[in-house]
């Protein structure tokens, strides 16, 4: 009776539409219609980002020093990139009603695959490219696009690196840093050493951590020895030099591309060559082009001689929010009780209601 008892309290609490403090529901992927309905609301709350559009897999051959205006210019340090011959080729596409978004799969690098490959994970990529006619890659990049950008692509396509990137192009490059092993956390840290000098006995070392009675305890996040290097980063914004495309000769690369600054990764040490590297266009979130949301410019800058369809800074619909809900919840709530507009407000140039003037009101075109 006890357990007959048990198991029916257990079911009453299972059934019950109550949520506990602290838990949240796991939501259930609904099956999208369109682009806008692709990604739900509550996670295009938290989840502001900018597509970056296809990017290219690269090496890195080794560092120079660029001269801006001839050899009597300004010296700066620069990265030299290489494609290899085969380039990049597009091996597979996404889209928000089977996958949720729309994205290009770019691989690189063509190789032998050795007798280890044929069981696993890696079997199933080289299935999946033999399937499409693709020869065995090494890498393979998935990058987030536009659906317009989606539509200019398909599977075995070849991207051509002089029609992505320009000189003067902005660029975020995307790699593995260097593994230093591990370190001291004047290495890691930057943190000063004691005195050499006077009867000091603390050198390098790191002293006291927790202390006795207060806090008795060390603190989370600490900076301590650890590993230094070997992990992923992005070197923002890099200024592009010199890009040569399309280059046929016997042992030269498909690509070579000159970058501002240094990128993290190993020089072309060994045969093998040096780091793998992704290269995107720099992501600049003030021009109002975000994921998937149709961009309303609630205030344009108008005039005869001026760009209406430049956004003003902090002034485009796209994700605002107000106390963590979207704005346009805030909206259809307001509809609700005043269809026609909140009392005492002009609503001609609001782009949440049917009847406004699309003169004023200018929807965004497509970037």
């Amino acid at each position: 009776m006890l357990l007959a008892g048990a198991l029916a309290i257990a079911a009453t609490a299972a059934s019950s539409s109550r949520v506990r403090r602290g838990l949240t529901a796991r939501r259930a992927i609904a099956v999208a219609t369109s682009a806008g309905d692709a990604i739900p609301w509550w996670q295009r709350l938290t989840r502001q980002k900018t597509e970056k559009g296809v990017g290219i897999w690269c090496e890195k051959l080794n560092m120079t020093t660029w001269f801006e205006d001839g050899p009597e210019g300004k010296a700066t340090p620069a990265t030299i990139l290489v494609v290899k011959k085969g380039g990049n080729i597009i091996t597979g596409k996404k889209w928000p009603e089977k996958h949720g978004y729309y994205a290009i799969t770019v691989g690189y690098d063509r190789y032998v695959p050795e007798e280890w490959e044929a069981k696993g994970g890696r079997a199933k990529a080289l299935a999946k490219l033999a399937a499409n006619d693709l020869p065995p890659l090494k890498k393979e990049r998935e990058f987030r696009v536009r659906p317009q950008d989606w539509e200019k692509w398909n599977i075995g396509d070849k991207v051509k690196i002089s029609d992505l990137f320009k000189e003067g192009d902005a660029v975020d490059i995307r790699g593995r840093t260097k593994g230093k092993g591990f370190c001291g956390a004047i290495k890691a840290h930057g943190h000063r050493r004691g005195p050499m000098t006077h009867g000091s006995k603390h050198h390098r070392r790191y002293g006291s951590v927790g202390m006795s009675a207060t806090p008795s305890r060390v603190f989370p996040f600490k900076k301590m020895a650890t590993w230094v290097g070997d992990k992923m980063t992005v070197q923002k914004r890099l200024k592009i030099l010199k890009v040569m495309d399309q280059i046929d000769e016997d042992n030269m690369p498909e690509t070579i591309i000159v970058v501002k600054g240094s990128v993290p990764g190993y020089i072309a040490h060994f045969e093998a060559g040096g780091s793998y590297l992704n290269m995107t266009h720099a992501v600049n979130t003030a021009d109002g082009r975000y994921k998937r949301d149709p961009v309303w410019l609630y205030y344009v800058k108008r005039g005869d001689e001026t760009d209406p369809y430049v956004p003003i800074r902090g002034q485009a619909w796209t994700w605002k929010t107000v106390w963590g809900r979207d704005i346009r919840w805030y909206k259809q709530e307001e509809k609700k009780y005043w269809p026609d507009g909140f009392p005492g407000y002009d609503h001609s140039e609001d782009p949440f209601y049917d009847g406004c003037d699309e003169k004023k009101a200018i929807k965004a075109p497509e970037w």
